[in-house]
């Protein structure tokens, strides 16, 4: 009978398309049309320094000159309309949010009020979260005349476009209806350059409102996931599996929070290998290009402090490894032993990014970056006991 081997070879991406396909990529975003009570178009502004008057807009038909001021706070406008009184909360339920997220508290917060006139835009941003539980948020457009002024999304190298004021045009009736949309923060959106008319928005944030909860609701992915586990060819030695995140968590000096805070399909990733019975981690990749050894890969399970003492006779990796338990998964240095193989399912994005500055030696001593990007590692035991993860002595390599 022939040994285990040490180390299991690499897996090509063939093999792992089948999992890659299992993990559903829905569009980061939901947005629509939505008819609603005509009083539910009344918006009153001012009440600005504690003695202004405040000022009330119908603007239900689009009858009524809409507030001229570009931008208002939340205490400087009042609007009668409450998503979770209406089908809106339940619209970004089933279309931004998956699995479990989809049944989770929801907290909606009035945020502001934004007008844009003609020859008005917005340059291309990402939303910065107002605190670790929010995860998007909800632009709601009135039926004021306007042409232009689409909202323009883009993530990973895919773009789309939601023009409310040709939505709400087609849905003109005895009936006005809002123009809606939700997305993740970490999506870049643009405003296009108003051509007529008045654009008149309210924004809401949306925040996980309970954090800690859990589940163990089944998902369908998990089933394709658990036959692909039980196919003996599939990593016959086992492995591990590596998943770069998709959207953007806050990171401070620590990891453990990032699972509370998973969305989309790094959430469907999450559950699934807990519902199969792995256990799935956060770790950050870290590179560093040395002009003598070359490119040399490894994984942290924690936000590592480089700055402070000096390591002259150490490289980056041989410090991370030494101080902070790293897992070396690729080197070129003729000196270096292997932890361990990864295969990578989806690829690594610098999304959610730790920079750690420290002291490198070349010809001579300096401050040098490296950079840590977030990722989910799943490890694999072999067929018949998936879950069984024998800790592999490192290999020495050669190049």
């Amino acid at each position: 009978m022939s040994s285990q081997p040490t180390h299991p070879t690499r897996t090509t991406p063939e093999v792992l398309k089948p999992l890659r396909d299992a993990i559903t990529h829905k569009p980061s975003f939901v947005s629509g049309t939505l008819p609603l009570d005509p009083q539910s178009f009344l918006l009153c502004h001012g009440g600005v320094g504690g003695g202004s008057a405040w000022h009330c807009l119908d603007l239900a038909y689009a009858s009524a000159e809409p507030v001229t001021a570009g931008k208002l706070d939340s205490s400087s406008f009042m609007t009668p309309i409450v998503p979770e009184r209406t089908a809106l909360i339940d619209l970004v339920r089933g279309g931004l949010l998956e699995g479990i997220d989809a049944t989770r508290p929801i907290k909606v917060e009035l945020y502001k009020l934004n007008v844009y006139s003609e020859g008005s835009f917005f340059k291309a941003h990402q939303d910065t979260p107002r605190s670790e539980s929010m995860f998007g948020s909800l632009v709601l457009v009135f039926p004021t005349p306007h042409k232009g002024g689409a909202l323009v999304l883009r993530e990973d190298e895919q773009e789309w476009t939601f023009d409310s004021a040709i939505a709400l045009a087609r849905q003109a009736g005895d009936t006005p209806s809002i123009g809606y949309i939700a997305f993740f923060s970490d999506v870049e959106h643009e405003v296009l350059r108003v051509e007529s008319g008045h654009r008149v928005t309210i924004t809401f944030n949306l925040y996980y409102a309970d954090i800690e909860t859990d589940s163990d609701a089944p998902a369908t992915p998990a089933l394709e996931a658990g036959t692909l586990l039980d196919d003996p060819t599939f990593l016959p030695d086992g492995g591990t599996l590596a998943f770069g995140m998709r959207h953007v968590y806050p990171i401070k000096d620590t990891l453990k929070h990032i699972p509370k805070l998973l969305k989309g399909s790094d959430a469907l990733v999450w559950r699934i290998s807990e519902q199969l019975g792995l256990t799935p981690q956060v770790y950050l990749h870290y590179q560093e290009k040395h002009m003598w050894h070359g490119m040399q890969l490894a994984l942290v399970p924690m936000v590592p402090k480089l700055d402070g003492d000096c390591y002259e006779d150490m490289t980056l990796v041989e410090r991370l490894r030494q101080d902070f338990d790293a897992i070396v998964i690729y080197s070129r240095s003729s000196w270096m032993d292997i932890d361990e193989r990864i295969n990578w399912v989806t690829k690594l994005r610098a999304l959610s990014r730790v920079k750690s500055p420290y002291m490198a030696y070349g010809n001579e001593a300096h401050f040098a970056c490296a950079y840590g990007d977030v990722c989910l590692i799943v490890r694999v035991g072999r067929p018949g006991s998936r879950t069984e993860i024998v800790k592999r002595q490192p290999e020495k390599r050669q190049f």
